[in-house]
């Protein structure tokens, strides 16, 4: 990220919040000094330097850092929205959300063919997983549990368990929207 970058973000943000260098000095620690150099990209804030002014603006750490700037509220429409084929044909997946400053959700609606996964494998991550099926059947694999979710159920699991979906349907395609989020880790 360019430093001036950084400095332009911050100086946008405090701004925007109608405060002055001292008042961010008061609330972060950082001298109003030291932050007029971040803003005017004479130098660089230390890690720590710059997540106390992100405290103090209301922003998060990575929204200074993040290469591309991300807003705080992020629409999708249906015809801007990302599709995509998974391997063989197994599943349509379409993006309904995208990133937005220090986002942690995403969401997809996907179709599986009869009879297949969008994953050949059990998987696992770091976060939060949730699925509604919107029609047909979905055998959902979590940890030690197998379940067949119909129309209209939904189920949340940790996805640090090993996980997979498939639809139980040899005949028809079956369809949900996944969410997933990432864990707090600032």
């Amino acid at each position: 990220m360019d430093t001036h970058e950084i400095g332009r973000r911050i100086k946008r943000s405090r701004g925007e919040k109608n405060l002055t260098l001292k008042m961010v000095e008061a609330a972060s620690g950082v001298s109003a000094t030291h932050v007029s150099e971040i803003e005017r990209g004479e130098t660089v804030p230390t890690i720590g330097a710059l997540a106390r002014i992100a405290l103090a603006l209301g922003k998060r750490t990575a929204f200074f850092l993040e290469e591309n700037e991300l807003g705080d509220v992020s629409v999708m429409t249906p015809e801007n929205r990302l599709r995509e084929t998974a391997a063989a044909g197994s599943a349509t997946v379409e993006q309904l959300t995208s990133s937005i400053a220090g986002g942690r959700l995403q969401a997809r609606r996907i179709v599986l063919a009869p009879g297949r996964s969008h994953r050949a494998d059990r998987h696992r991550h770091d976060g939060v997983e949730a699925i509604v099926v919107l029609h047909g059947v979905v055998r959902l694999q979590a940890g030690d549990q197998s379940v067949d979710l119909f129309e209209g159920d939904a189920a949340s699991f940790d996805a640090a368990e090993p996980h997979a979906y498939e639809n139980a349907s040899r005949t028809a395609d079956s369809a949900l929207i996944w969410l997933a989020s990432r864990r707090d880790v600032d």
